[in-house]
């Protein structure tokens, strides 16, 4: 093997390493989701190089501030785009100390206007399992510092059940969720199950949740 070779392997190891107990302390589905991605791709070589290469790209791209926001978006989905307007707002809020990521789940879907600079395509499913990502759309705050998901679930109330929204939210969960991160308190709001349209099936998929 070349000396460049050899480098680049322990380098791709290395990282593999560094995300397998780098998210131990994350969430029980969050953490459970990354073991099976690392442990699951690791019987298929190439699986395991276009884990690192994606999971690098987004780290470099996304994880560069103390906390990351990602929403999973399609415009394929009617109740995600109820939420065009909700995602704006909030990226306009809280974008300069959180770091905002739309994932887009494989499907190529058109981008919010404006926003196109967030959005990173998951076209292997890769980030959704890394994160425990499984319907559209969900939110996931990350805290980048420490490994771990501080809230999992809904933007708000508003979505009732598939193809039913209420027309104005009363629970607020992720505004609450990032106005507790920037203020530095506790956090007070518990993650809850997302309603949306599930995710996938992906390009290249040989992950299987519980």
């Amino acid at each position: 093997m070349k000396s460049i070779d050899l480098i680049v392997f322990m380098v791709r190891v290395g990282f593999i390493v560094s995300i397998f107990f780098g998210m131990s302390a994350c969430s029980s589905n969050a953490s459970n989701t990354q073991i099976q991605l690392t442990a699951q791709s690791c019987n298929d070589t190439n699986s395991v190089m276009d884990s690192l290469l994606i999971c690098d790209e987004f780290s470099s791209k996304f994880e560069n501030k103390k906390f990351l926001c990602l929403i999973s978006y399609s415009s394929e989905c009617s109740i995600a785009k109820n939420y065009i307007a909700t995602i704006k707002k909030l990226v306009n809020r809280f974008g300069t100390d959180v770091q905002f990521c739309l994932i887009d789940p494989g499907l190529g879907s058109k981008r919010i206007t404006g926003l196109e600079s967030l959005f990173f395509n998951d076209n292997w499913g890769f980030i959704c399992h890394k994160f425990g990502i499984t319907v559209y759309p969900q939110a996931v705050v990350f805290d980048c510092l420490n490994r771990c998901n501080i809230y999992s679930g809904k933007i708000d109330d508003r979505a009732v059940s598939l193809g039913v929204i209420k027309r104005e939210a009363i629970e607020n969960y992720l505004e609450y969720a990032l106005s507790d991160v920037i203020i530095g308190k506790s956090k007070t709001i518990p993650s809850n199950e997302a309603i949306g349209c599930f995710i996938g099936p992906f390009e290249r998929n040989n992950i299987k949740s519980n």
